[in-house]
């Protein structure tokens, strides 16, 4: 598992996003105890993004010998169960506390502003989800690096992530970098045309 600090900078791909976020203040105490405790959202994200993110067993040579129907059929099935499980993980969604927020996400770490009060050095767990199918939900926990005031009541704060899987870095560095690609495509068709 990569530490931040030690084998990622500031060169890192950095993308601008709007994504469901939540944030809360932990003490050391807690911190603690929790990195060693991989969260259950981040978790069942990773289960869900193994069931669906997998290769398709009902593609190529997976369809020789199978009957063309009963393939297409199980492929109807899978999409469908895809799609239902996707629903049900924004739904679930829906009912928690993430509120979207624009976000500036890096695989080290994220910023944003945020109605509590915080202080370099401070320990916070946060709740994401990254648009992806299904949605990933991840409960990250990450330390404090920066805090700018905005209007006496928000601040914008820099957090530095504390990975405890890998599973937890895969996820935010796949998105990191296909947001990244995608905006390297927009430009150009922008420039382009």
């Amino acid at each position: 598992m990569a530490k931040a600090q030690k084998d990622h900078g500031r060169q890192d791909f950095r993308v601008n996003d709007m994504i469901p976020i939540s944030d809360e203040k932990m003490t050391q105490e807690a911190f603690e105890i929790n990195k060693t405790k991989v969260g259950i959202k981040s978790r069942q994200s990773s289960m869900l993004q193994e069931m669906v993110g997998g290769r398709d067993l009902f593609s190529g040579e997976a369809h020789e010998g199978m009957n063309p129907d009963v393939a297409s059929m199980l492929e109807s099935l899978d999409a469908k169960l895809n799609y239902l499980i996707g629903v049900n993980v924004l739904n679930d969604a829906s009912h928690s506390e993430l509120e979207e927020r624009a976000v500036n996400l890096s695989v080290t770490g994220v910023s944003f502003v945020t109605s509590n009060q915080y202080a370099p050095g401070d320990k916070t767990k946060i709740t994401l989800m990254l648009p992806s199918f299904p949605p990933s939900t991840l409960e990250l926990l990450g330390t404090v690096r920066r805090v700018e005031s905005r209007d006496g009541k928000r601040i914008w704060i820099g957090v530095q992530f504390y990975y405890r899987c890998d599973e937890e870095e895969d996820s935010i560095q796949k998105y990191v970098y296909r947001r990244h690609r995608e905006t390297i495509r927009s430009r150009s068709r922008n420039r382009d045309g």
